[in-house]
């Protein structure tokens, strides 16, 4: 806990796919330690219904981020493959139990709105959007620009029919003034009929999926406002654990606003859990 460092405004997380599917820790530890607020997008209906509503904190919509048109949103056996796009099975029968998770069992007429009609400033972007991502960029670049970290989930090859790949959304992101920081998540699958430890879900080398984290504006952190650099600092330390960063992001702060919070922070070294991600 680093209370000796405090935020003026709330830190406003943005979800986009906030079904409760897949654990968000990263949002849920910041959420839960600073003064900050929470707006999720989820235009699965069943998904929708099981998410939080009664936290003032928290507000949740009901349509999609996109293009600001109507679509068709594939609603798939396995919740967590629904998406805008098509799962692509030739490439998905090579692991095991996609043929069931990712079967299309209805397809159902959903909003759209534009990221960039989104009202609040956002500071902390998750976007996990099953290969939809790029689109979602693409209509929010105004918004992203002046977001100061980015969570998203992308895969190295497609999973989805007329999705881009990692390379290709991280490129996106670096010509907005973004920089790779870390991979929150590194999901890896063994090819069929291979197991590990007989469990399906047990990867090897395989890269599947990877949840990359990437910070704004990264040559130029200096230059932020005191506020911003305050919430850069918090996201840092309670989303993504990134402690050595953090020290870096401190060390600016002391040295910009004539402060000594460096100190008490590494009075705290000892007591922090390192875990080296991959």
């Amino acid at each position: 806990m680093i209370n000796f460092i405090k935020n003026d405004t709330p830190i406003t997380i943005c979800d986009i796919g906030a079904s409760s599917i897949d654990k968000t820790e990263f949002i849920d530890e910041l959420f839960n330690n600073t003064n900050s607020k929470l707006i999720g997008f989820e235009p699965n209906e069943e998904e929708f219904n099981k998410l939080e509503k009664n936290n003032p904190r928290k507000i949740f919509y009901d349509y999609a981020i996109g293009d600001g048109s109507e679509k068709y949103l594939n609603i798939c056996k396995g919740p967590g493959m629904t998406s805008f796009l098509e799962p692509d099975m030739d490439y998905l029968n090579n692991f095991h139990s996609f043929d069931d998770f990712a079967e299309i069992i209805k397809k159902t007429k959903v909003k759209t709105k534009k990221l960039d009609d989104v009202k609040e400033k956002i500071d902390l972007l998750k976007i996990d959007v099953q290969g939809y991502e790029y689109e979602i960029i693409q209509h929010g670049k105004e918004k992203i620009k002046n977001s100061l970290v980015i969570q998203l989930e992308t895969s190295p090859i497609p999973l989805y029919k007329n999705e881009k790949t990692s390379s290709e959304v991280i490129y996106q992101l670096e010509k907005l003034g973004f920089s790779l920081h870390m991979f929150n998540k590194v999901n890896t699958k063994t090819f069929k009929p291979m197991k590990i430890n007989n469990s399906i879900y047990q990867g090897l080398h395989h890269l599947f999926q990877l949840d990359c984290v990437m910070i704004n504006n990264f040559q130029n952190i200096d230059s932020f406002s005191k506020e911003d650099l305050t919430k850069l600092i918090l996201i840092m330390f309670y989303s993504f654990k990134s402690y050595d960063f953090v020290d870096y992001l401190i060390r600016i702060m002391d040295k910009k606003f004539n402060l000594n919070l460096l100190k008490q922070y590494r009075e705290l070294h000892s007591t922090f859990k390192i875990q080296k991600k991959y």
